[in-house]
């Protein structure tokens, strides 16, 4: 079993690095290119096929080890939800399907996944209570795959950020896996660490190819479904706690930016530059810096979530409080909050 599993990471990651380049020469023969706009932080047109390219292989890497393991309901809940997700960026990339028929494919996608066993029955809480969920399981596992998928999306704004995220995140919904004895799902992380990882190599900046939505969403799917069995416990349920704070960066950042957005009278959907990658780069910092500065705030929040694997439950929660100010001020500090100061302006100017 660990042969096969090397040999699927392996060939995962060669096909990447492979296929990226590949990718990079069909956008450009067919001038399939991410060009400079009003909330894009690149200069000059980028070709934009990547994320064609890490499906590709996370695909051949799982079906590899598929085809020993046998277990044809994770490959086929992945992969066919993943393509669907895939589908949606693609279409999204070249002719702007609108926020709703997004919405609607996600929808379909997430709950092909749920079909196929990605789902959450019980949350354990923080106080140590395993919640059934009973009829709303469905719709909250719906809800976590959709908010997770887009949350990616909306990442994705700087070179090597999204799939730099991925490896990160990944790495601890491997560990979790791990943990909870679930070596399928942790296998499945590390082909899309090898996946990804092989398409970074061209994505950090300078970036030679993006991943285009496509990729992103792909990624954010990916990632939601594979959490979801990584941090479930035969015993106890999912663990809500984990599975939030190990992803707190991009769910903060969409959080922040529905409400942004609706306080100034805009569509919770529609695009800005005040997310918490531009925050970062106003402040100054280069695109690496903020990039590797939102790789290490990952890193800091998979330790926090993994404290409640080794640590008393009273003692996590008083540490994962402590982060969570931190956190919070944090974000003050970058001005994401910024939009509550203006509201309050403008209605005592009214």
């Amino acid at each position: 079993m660990v042969v096969i599993t090397l040999v699927s990471v392996f060939v995962a990651l060669i096909v990447s690095l492979i296929c990226t380049p590949v990718a990079k020469l069909l956008a450009v023969r067919f001038k399939i290119y991410a060009s400079p706009n009003h909330r894009t932080v690149h200069n000059g047109s980028t070709p934009k096929l990547g994320g064609l390219s890490m499906y590709f292989a996370f695909t051949v890497g799982l079906l590899l080890y598929t085809i020993f393991t046998k277990n044809i309901q994770l490959m086929a809940g992945l992969l066919l939800g993943g393509g669907l997700v895939l589908l949606i960026g693609f279409l999204d990339d070249f002719f702007t399907i609108g926020c709703y028929r997004k919405l609607v494919g996600q929808t379909v996608a997430a709950v092909i996944a749920v079909l196929f066993g990605f789902l959450i029955d019980t949350i354990y809480l923080p106080n140590g209570v395993s919640l059934q969920l009973g009829y709303w399981s469905v719709p909250i596992s719906v809800f976590w795959i959709i908010s997770l998928t887009n949350a990616m999306n909306l990442l994705d704004g700087l070179d090597g950020l999204a799939s730099g995220f991925a490896i990160v995140a990944a790495w601890f919904v491997l560990i979790g896996a791990v943990l909870y004895n679930h070596y399928e799902i942790a296998v499945t992380a590390l082909i899309l660490i090898a996946a990804s990882g092989g398409f970074l190599r061209y994505n950090f900046a300078p970036a030679k190819i993006f991943m285009g939505d496509m990729g992103s969403l792909f990624l954010g799917f990916a990632l939601a479904c594979i959490s979801l069995k990584a941090f479930t416990s035969p015993q106890t349920g999912s663990h809500a706690t984990v599975l939030i704070v190990l992803f707190l960066v991009p769910l903060a950042d969409t959080f922040i930016a529905i409400l942004r957005r609706i306080s100034a009278g805009q569509h919770p959907f529609s695009p800005d530059k005040k997310h918490i990658h531009h925050r970062l780069l106003s402040m100054g910092f280069s695109q690496i810096a903020a990039v590797l500065i939102i790789y290490t705030a990952t890193l800091f929040c998979g330790l926090v979530s993994l404290i409640f694997f080794v640590a008393d439950l009273k003692v996590a929660i008083v540490l994962l409080m402590f982060f969570l100010l931190l956190f919070l001020f944090g974000l003050v500090q970058l001005g994401c909050f910024d939009f509550f100061s203006r509201r309050k302006y403008s209605k005592e100017l009214s």
